[in-house]
């Protein structure tokens, strides 16, 4: 169960610092997914309900198939307003956030930071972090309720979208009882299911389609991880979100990676695993994060030496944690 219940201090902390505020500053994650759209917009609405006026932004745009969340619209690039609260969503350090500056936790303005990466640095002044939770969307849920903020069919439709990408339709093993009653409490509220899943989760673009084709005519596997690479002339297409969770339903895989190249000698590196395997330290090492079973990290280099730099780590620890499971199940009971 996740501690993120009842009076919990740090959750009666977030919420004195967001009632004394007037022009909060909510940011997400560069490259959103799901629950960074949807815990920015869900937050953002929340704030509106108190007579704030939160200012939702983003270093990148707001992926297509994430256009119909309410709100979506609102979201901004550039942040040059007044500001005199900073909500960090989803993001596991500082510079995930990406062009923003003089928002920085080294300044004057309090951070709330709402996270449920394991690897989160707690680079807040307030840390509102739960790695057990299934989403970042599920613990604003639990601010809002923490606040008694009523929900509604739009702030609804915003959580129950963060929820169910993170969870990848509720199939992650993070997902808990408590996880699907807040689902449950969202559809009552008025959030589609049925809209989210065919939105977020079933349509992809004719040109993600072609990405993905070419990626795949790149897969390689050995010693139980597989690997697609995206060349720069591809990547400039977008397209490529979920095609390491795709990768990892490879039969006889304990992990997938896929290598993103981009502009200035910089390479995106995706990764999955495995139930029982964990991938968050891989990424960690690289100076990324994520959680057990998704993960990511950015490095400076070619594609081809980043590969080897990547894939020479990720089989050696998985190595060590068969090792490690071997001798756990060779114990007597």
């Amino acid at each position: 169960m996740s501690f993120l219940t009842g009076k919990n201090p740090t959750l009666q902390q977030a919420s004195q610092l967001i009632r004394s505020s007037c022009y909060p500053v909510l940011l997400c994650h560069v490259d959103p997914d799901g629950d960074a759209i949807g815990s920015l917009t869900g937050l953002g609405r929340a704030l509106h309900h108190l007579g704030r006026q939160p200012v939702l932004a983003c270093a990148d745009p707001v992926p297509s198939d994430l256009g119909f969340v309410p709100g979506s619209e609102l979201i901004v690039q550039r942040v040059d307003g007044p500001c005199d609260l900073v909500i960090s969503l989803d993001c596991s350090e500082w510079s995930r956030v990406g062009h923003f500056p003089h928002l920085s936790p080294a300044g004057d303005i309090p951070l709330i930071n709402i996270d449920h990466h394991v690897t989160n640095l707690g680079f807040g002044t307030v840390n509102l972090v739960d790695a057990l939770a299934s989403s970042t969307a599920e613990i604003v849920f639990r601010l809002l309720e923490a606040m008694t903020i009523p929900l509604d069919k739009d702030l609804a439709m915003c959580l129950l979208t963060g929820i169910v990408t993170d969870t990848r339709g509720f199939r992650t093993s993070n997902v808990t009882i408590e996880t699907m009653e807040v689902a449950l409490r969202l559809m009552r509220a008025g959030a589609s299911l049925r809209v989210i899943t065919q939105q977020a989760l079933d349509r992809r673009s004719v040109s993600a389609m072609r990405l993905w084709g070419a990626a795949l005519a790149t897969a390689q596997i050995d010693e139980r991880v597989i690997w697609a690479v995206i060349p720069l002339d591809l990547s400039r297409a977008t397209g490529n979100a979920g095609l390491a969770s795709f990768l990892i339903s490879a039969e006889g895989t304990d992990a997938a990676a896929v290598f993103v190249e981009r502009e200035r000698g910089r390479v995106e590196v995706g990764l999955r695993a495995a139930p029982g395997f964990d991938v968050a330290q891989v990424a960690l090492r690289f100076g990324g994060g994520g959680h057990a079973m998704a993960a990511g990290c950015a490095l400076q280099g070619s594609l081809e030496e980043v590969q080897e730099q990547v894939l020479a780590v990720l089989q050696a620890n998985l190595a060590r944690q068969r090792l490690t499971y071997a001798g756990r199940d060779s114990q007597p009971q």
